[in-house]
């Protein structure tokens, strides 16, 4: 259990020992139980305090006996579903990212002191550096030639015509989420790395459930007034009909920070929750067949690989749907001009808005 150091670096036999303990874990087994979570509480209202886990908390607590102690509503359970799922999603990514990078671009340069446990732990602390590095591993000659091998079990160059077939298929789909994974870290017109942070550093965001917003090319009533029609009619498109999560933050442009500003993202935890799962999946592959390198020639148990899904992929789940909507709210530090704007971001594009009347309010008159 305890090891006295030998050096800077960390000898043959300590890196196999290190190893041995990592790839002893069962992280597919993580991310479907955390996935299977939040879809199980999905609707639930009551927190049994008297038995099992919720007894064991309320002792803990001294309350046992006492009813009530955590009180919350429906609402609630929606938002903290919502907002979760968001969490568990950026956690996949960034995991798939790291032991893709950890695989394929540090620990090739270790030599006899291979760890991939340590080229996991000391990867880049900057995301996009991350990025960048596992981005142009995966796009190079030798990443998109050997990338079946970090995913594909033992065995599969001998496969036959319909084995090969079907795990083609699979592979472009574990390409296309690792792809996927890397661009939320990294997307920077709607900051979704800087969202999940303001969701681990302080909850500093604002979820909601009663924020719907829809565009429409029907203008107002003389007097102000929308007919409900105008909302819901061939000319009316929605833009945030889910659950979403508001935050606030200071980015860059051109290099020059901006002014702060506020961002909605759409929350759709089925959705979420699908990607989870997806971006679960190769990592789970991802690791099952660095596992088997790791203990090949020895008797030792590790994570079965897993069925692996031909569809879907990122574009064929997510389509051009809304990902978000920033608005900025102050001026940049130096006093210059802004260099972002207000706007919608989809999927793979972004559509600036130039909001003329940002004051503007009307009302909705439904007929009973």
């Amino acid at each position: 259990m305890f090891t006295n150091p030998e050096g800077r670096n960390l000898t043959p036999a300590q890196a196999m020992d290190l190893d041995d303990n990592y790839f002893g874990s069962r992280p597919l087994g993580y991310f479907s139980s955390r996935i299977a979570s939040l879809i199980s509480s999905a609707g639930t209202l009551q927190a049994d305090t008297t038995e099992g886990m919720g007894g064991q908390v309320a002792a803990a607590l001294g309350l046992s006996g006492v009813p009530g102690i955590l009180i919350f509503t429906e609402s609630d359970r929606e938002l903290q579903i919502a907002t979760d799922s968001f969490a568990v999603r950026h956690h996949a990514a960034e995991s798939l990212v790291r032991l893709y990078h950890a695989l394929t671009v540090v620990a090739p340069k270790m030599g006899v002191e291979r760890c991939v446990w340590a080229a996991i732990a000391e990867g880049p602390n900057r995301t996009t550096v991350l990025v960048d590095e596992a981005k142009a591993q995966l796009l190079s000659t030798t990443g998109l030639e050997t990338f079946w091998k970090t995913v594909l079990p033992n065995g599969a160059e001998t496969a036959s015509a319909e084995q090969m077939e079907m795990m083609n298929k699979a592979l472009g789909v574990m390409a296309a989420w690792l792809q996927h994974a890397m661009y939320l870290l990294v997307r920077d017109d709607i900051d979704i790395n800087a969202a999940h942070n303001k969701v681990k550093h302080g909850l500093a965001v604002r979820s909601r459930d009663d924020n719907l917003l829809t565009f429409t090319t029907d203008p107002p009533n003389s007097d102000g007034t929308f007919s409900l029609s105008a909302l819901t009619g061939k000319n009316a498109v929605d833009i945030f009909s889910s659950p979403t999560l508001d935050y606030l933050a200071r980015p860059k442009s051109k290099g020059r920070k901006q002014g702060l500003e506020v961002t909605t993202l759409a929350l759709a935890p089925s959705v979420l929750l699908a990607e989870s799962w997806m971006m679960s999946v190769t990592y789970g592959a991802m690791f099952q067949v660095a596992a088997s390198r790791h203990f090949q020639g020895r008797d030792v148990p590790f994570m079965a690989y897993p069925s692996l899904p031909l569809a879907p992929t990122p574009e064929q789940l997510l389509g051009e749907s809304v990902v978000g909507m920033r608005h900025p709210v102050t001026s940049p530090p130096d006093g210059g001009a802004l260099d972002r704007t207000a706007g919608i971001a989809f999927q793979s594009t972004f559509m600036p808005l130039d909001i003329d009347f940002p004051g503007s309010t009307s009302r909705v008159v439904v007929d009973e």
